[in-house]
């Protein structure tokens, strides 16, 4: 008889980085013969706290994966109505996602109904971000109430394990990685991509991808822009949506006179299109004024192309060992130096993608997962 994994957090019809990552992770248990079936929201949000456009995917559920909608983020007596549904699916490990502390008395209030009423269950919750981008009062305390109803937290980066042990003395953590993306196509030529996109194919392309926010530091890569001494033609593609105002980075490219520099597609990005912006580019650029990690890093090494990142949280370490792109402090002048130097070719990169995507792989999550699990004291 099968083993049986619930995963808890988002899913089809959810979209973004957090619902592609259980959905992948969900889909390689059952590669390795587990039973699986996801509990995910049927509001995840409430409307006036989202700052996007929509909350839900416009293209087709992912195949074979059995996802139950039932989590209310805002009401207690869903959160224990579902610890008894999940209870009674029998489970022998439930894999929890968290990523904000908003979450937290949701998750955590289904967590310690499952220990209660069933012992049997290791809980797991893997841990994408422990401290916000953007904090507020009682987070630490909302983040302490999920990891108390935890047996082992998962980060996916040294620097979110940094926060966790910063917070949590004599917790159970493990650190693994991020995985390869590779479930938004294959490779395509990059001029068919260009005319996909309707692109000037004279141009190099470096690629902003993924929903603007402040921290992600997409005004100090405008202002870069200004500084290059470069001869070669080029443009910036921003690509995702605006989670906060469009208008005053409008009114920077402006004030700077890089219109005709910059390309702006203020959209959430459906999975259809992806391949077509990376294949494009020739750099993908990550500004990022603060970070633990990040899924375009895994997108860009799916699709063979060097990153320009910024010198925080776990985003550099990847990048040095495998010498897939450069590094620049977070300042503008840095960034445009480090652009120039991969512009000009000043600097050779030598990246064995192949070797990385092995290394870097859900089953290599897994079967590294699985082992940390072993570590830990609970055999499957």
């Amino acid at each position: 008889m099968s083993k049986k994994a619930i995963f808890i957090g988002p899913a089809y019809p959810y979209r973004g980085g957090i619902a592609a990552f259980n959905e992948n992770l969900a889909t390689t248990f059952q590669t390795n013969g587990w039973t699986c079936k996801m509990f995910t929201f049927t509001q995840q949000y409430p409307n006036f706290l989202f700052p996007g456009k929509n909350q839900l995917a416009t293209e087709d559920s992912p195949p074979n994966l059995s996802i139950k909608r039932g989590i209310y983020s805002m009401n207690p007596l869903n959160w224990l109505k579902i610890s008894k549904e999940i209870i009674e699916e029998k489970p022998d490990l439930v894999i929890t996602q968290y990523w904000m502390p908003f979450m937290a008395p949701a998750f955590g209030t289904i967590l310690r109904g499952i220990k209660k009423g069933y012992k049997k269950a290791k809980c797991v919750t893997i841990v994408h971000n422990f401290k916000p981008h953007e904090s507020r009062i009682g987070d630490k305390q909302l983040s302490l109430y999920i990891s108390n109803r935890t047996d082992l937290l998962v980060s996916l980066s040294e620097s979110v394990s940094a926060d966790i042990y910063n917070s949590i003395k004599d917790g159970k953590v493990a650190t693994l990685f991020h995985p390869i993306y590779d479930h938004y196509g294959d490779i395509i030529d990059q001029k068919e991509a260009q005319q996909k996109l309707l692109l000037d194919p004279n141009y190099k392309y470096l690629l902003f991808f993924g929903l603007i926010r402040s921290y992600k530091g997409l005004d100090n890569l405008i202002n870069a822009l200004t500084l290059l001494k470069t001869n070669k033609q080029y443009k910036l593609i921003i690509a995702g949506e605006f989670y906060e105002s469009e208008k005053k980075y409008v009114k920077l490219i402006s004030e700077l006179g890089l219109e005709d520099q910059i390309i702006i597609n203020n959209q959430y990005i459906p999975n259809e299109q992806i391949s077509y912006y990376f294949c494009a580019a020739d750099a993908i650029v990550l500004p990022y004024k603060s970070a633990t990690q990040s899924g375009v890093v895994p997108i860009a090494i799916h699709f063979e192309k060097p990153v320009i990142v910024t010198k925080v949280g776990g985003l550099t370490q990847l990048i040095q060992e495998n010498q897939i792109g450069l590094i620049a402090e977070s300042t503008p002048e840095s960034i445009g130096e480090q652009i120039d130097n991969f512009l000009d070719q000043k600097t050779v990169l030598h990246p064995d993608f192949s070797k990385i995507r092995k290394e870097l792989s859900w089953q290599t999550f897994f079967d590294t997962f699985m082992d940390q699990l072993k570590d830990n004291g609970y055999i499957f």
